[in-house]
């Protein structure tokens, strides 16, 4: 049996009233609101000789008794999930990951993911990402699909890893934006950092880190531009942060405003078309259509492209 940890705080009697949950938060025991809940609801945290819920409301003197059960050792399993290799050699693999799928565990993930699936195609993963990341060069987001790169020696990993930070691995995207951006070419330079209002996104902020994501034309359509989008950082959520930035959110982002929310802004005329275009879309529509960079052991100029999944590529169907 694991051993759990025990804490005990009293809440001083000039306490301003506050929901236990969002107190416990404040008070940077490690544990996040939700955690907190579930443990409320499971008689793990509690008030001495009061009733608890997560909307419970303290006064000032209430005893409160924490129990954090110990988390079982995590363990990758491989997993018999179909994957698209584009390219694998004794040094690392080049994945076509598709939209839906997490790149690797975390917390609420845990199995599923793309690394489940190719740790039963490969056992021979770099160590340098622990054991939740093994061999992740870089990631994409659950609803971006395209090609991320797997590093299978610790040393390839490593130059990977550096090749990367230093931009010599180009990485370019398929986008489609909400609206016609004001030139055939634009760049955005604009630090990206944690979102003041929502710590679970991401936002331009003045003391972020700098982010620059380079755009250029592909086809306009009535209220929709498809453009190429060039990173030259690698900030979480990235290019969906500046497309919101400028206007231009990703059509059909759920996390930055490309949905339904953007409707009421074009043409009277194209609202049943922009409604019908979002039921094809369950996702933002962004892929990672292609990698170039040098091999990191034979020295050799490497270009991959990865086709467009089924859900864009029926989006710009409809578009004709």
């Amino acid at each position: 049996m694991n051993d759990s940890k025990s804490i005990t705080i009293t809440v001083p009697e000039d306490v301003n009233p506050c929901r236990i949950d969002i107190y416990l938060v404040q008070q940077g025991i490690g544990l996040s609101r939700n955690q907190i809940q579930k443990l409320i609801r499971s008689g793990n945290i509690s008030v001495v000789n009061k009733g608890t819920k997560p909307n419970f409301i303290l006064r000032g003197g209430e005893t409160i008794l924490i129990e954090i059960p110990e988390r079982e050792p995590f363990k990758l399993i491989p997993e018999d999930i179909p994957i698209d290799i584009v390219y694998e050699d004794e040094y690392m693999l080049v994945v076509n990951k598709p939209p839906g799928m997490v790149t690797h565990p975390a917390r609420g993930n845990w199995t599923g993911t793309l690394l489940n699936a190719v740790l039963y195609h490969t056992n021979q993963l770099s160590p340098i990402g622990g054991d939740y990341r093994p061999g992740v060069v870089h990631r994409l987001d659950k609803d971006t699909s395209g090609l991320l790169i797997v590093a299978k020696r610790a040393q390839v990993h490593t130059k990977l890893s550096r090749m990367l930070s230093t931009r010599k691995i180009h990485r370019e995207y398929l986008a489609l934006l909400w609206g016609h951006l004001p030139e055939k070419h634009w760049i955005v330079d604009a630090a990206i950092g944690r979102n003041p209002a929502d710590p679970l996104k991401k936002a331009v902020v003045p003391d972020g880190r700098r982010a620059k994501t380079e755009f250029f034309h592909l086809n306009y359509f009535d209220f929709l531009h498809l453009v190429r989008a060039k990173l030259y950082t690698g900030r979480t959520h990235q290019i969906r942060v500046h497309s919101a930035h400028i206007g231009h959110n990703v059509f059909g982002d759920y996390d930055y405003g490309g949905r339904e929310e953007r409707i009421g802004g074009i043409h009277p005329r194209y609202r049943n078309d922009a409604k019908e275009l979002l039921e094809l879309a369950p996702r933002q529509m962004l892929h990672a259509y292609k990698l170039e960079f040098t091999h990191p052991v034979l020295g050799n100029a490497m270009t991959f492209r990865a086709q467009l999944p089924q859900d864009f590529s029926a989006v710009l169907e409809r578009l004709g």
